[in-house]
């Protein structure tokens, strides 16, 4: 039971030195899984637009959008996830990652 404890601890302890990059890839993981639907919400709101203003406004408010998804999230997801010590870490993320797994079998 120790070498399973002390398992937990090096794995967390790795995955500490790189929370940013984690934080980052499940950011993405999760734009990719609802990039779709907040595209479609965006493009009803601007359907109204002429299709000579419809374009620009569109590409501004996905760059504006998932631009403010990439800049802000991943800096609170990494520093929420810093929260976690050494003998939790590591069993979130991979509790992350199996949500992420069945979320993306779900919206295939």
């Amino acid at each position: 039971m120790d070498w399973l404890s002390s398992s937990i601890i090096q794995l967390s302890a790795f995955c500490r030195d790189y929370l940013g990059i984690i934080a980052m890839a499940f950011t993405a993981v999760a734009v990719v899984i609802s990039g779709r639907s907040l595209a479609a919400v965006a493009g009803g709101w601007l359907s109204r637009f002429p299709t000579l203003l419809r374009i620009p406004a569109r590409a501004v408010l996905n760059l504006g959008l998932f631009g403010a998804v990439f800049y802000f999230v991943p800096y609170w997801l990494g520093s929420l996830l810093g929260y976690f010590n050494n003998y939790t870490l590591a069993p979130v993320l991979l509790i992350i990652i199996v949500c992420i797994g069945i979320l993306s079998e779900k919206f295939r």
